[in-house]
């Protein structure tokens, strides 16, 4: 059964994460998609829920991840402390301290949050569930297909026709 959870974002614990060095160490890459994370809850792990919350620090220079939309999941990001450009399909905004982003689950959520400022950007990310999901990365092209233990991306192009090899 769910237990109630009640966290602090100035007493969390915090992992370094670093996009870059998972997915693609020996490649030199134009944005640092690097970050800390600290769950708050997360259904993925505890097996029930039906929202993944997060706090994130993001440091001056950094990005959080690659320009993306979801197909099924939801997010809202409330700004605790900190600046930093959010680009959208609308253009750049700078968003910070107090300001609640939605971001819908299609192509007018696309986001990306870049810290441009001297101070860390500090905010929560709360998101729905879906086991199934697939995000686009219009920036480059690309697909994720993310489902159980399968986790991969795909570019756009290489596309067959769905009888191929049949």
């Amino acid at each position: 059964m769910q237990e109630l959870i009640i966290k602090n974002v100035k007493t969390a614990q915090f992992n370094d994460v670093n996009l870059n060095k998972i997915f693609d160490p020996e490649t030199k890459h134009s944005k640092s998609f690097e970050f800390q994370k600290s769950d708050v809850a997360s259904p993925y792990m505890a097996k029930e829920g039906k929202l993944a919350i997060k706090f994130y620090t993001l440091a001056p220079g950094k990005s959080n991840y690659p320009y993306h939309w979801h197909t099924g999941i939801e997010e809202v990001f409330y700004i605790i402390s900190g600046t930093a450009t959010l680009k959208t399909p609308q253009g750049d905004r700078i968003v910070s301290e107090g300001d609640l982003i939605v971001f819908p689950a299609n192509e007018n959520g696309a986001h990306q949050l870049t810290n441009h400022s001297d101070a860390p950007l500090v905010y929560l990310d709360i998101d729905t569930v879906d086991t199934r999901e697939v995000a686009f990365y219009p920036d480059t092209n690309k697909v994720r297909v993310m489902t159980g233990d399968f986790f991969k991306s795909f570019e756009i192009e290489s596309e067959v026709n769905y009888l191929h090899g049949e």
